[in-house]
């Protein structure tokens, strides 16, 4: 087998590996968001069961109508829960991909490297143009995607930051509105007995 046979050879069970890890990863990170939303749906019906169970059991009028707030307000909680765990889910996948991404790019870089290289070792006098725009070629190449890297960091760093905002003042609302059901549930208590 030729030397050009080889890293042919080399190349395809690299892009096979790559290929087939990219695809493991993002498997696993699809498999915990549907073990979330499974768990997450499991937890909401045993929960909004016993709210109601226990909404029922009492004789109350007003208890009964005050139902649909009782359960309405614990789930927005719930609601921020989940988002916050699919964001940490999707962050980490999206890290992983970059990883195994960045390993494949770097195995590249190297083989582009040298295949330069060697052509450069063997090629006839004269040919000095040629082999300085080849290696201007691939310096141009490493220079966009490294911009283009740090242009995406950016980008998640400035989705991160929107959705932790975000979660924050869902959480603070939350937080006021569930003070407002409990001030109303107290002073509606007085009134009916």
């Amino acid at each position: 087998m030729t030397d050009f046979q080889e890293q042919a050879a080399v190349a395809q069970r690299a892009n096979l590996d790559f290929f087939f890890g990219l695809a493991s990863k993002m498997l696993e990170g699809e498999e915990k968001l549907v073990r979330l939303n499974l768990d997450t749906t499991k937890t909401t019906f045993a929960d909004w069961h016993q709210r109601v169970q226990d909404g029922l059991a009492k004789k109350d009028g007003q208890d009964v109508a005050g139902l649909q707030n009782a359960l309405a307000l614990p789930s927005a909680e719930k609601v921020l829960t989940y988002e916050r765990q699919v964001a940490e889910i999707t962050s980490t996948m999206q890290a992983q991909l970059a990883e195994v991404v960045n390993a494949r790019y770097e195995q590249v870089n190297r083989q582009v490297q040298w295949f330069v290289e060697n052509v450069a070792q063997n090629t006839p006098v004269n040919s000095e143009a040629t082999i300085a725009f080849l290696k201007q070629g691939f310096s141009l190449a490493n220079t966009a995607y490294e911009s283009v890297q740090k242009a995406t960091k950016q980008a998640v760093n400035v989705a991160q930051s929107n959705l932790s905002a975000a979660t924050k003042a869902a959480s603070e609302v939350t937080e006021a509105a569930n003070e407002a059901v409990e001030k109303a549930a107290k002073a509606a208590k007085p009134t009916n007995q």
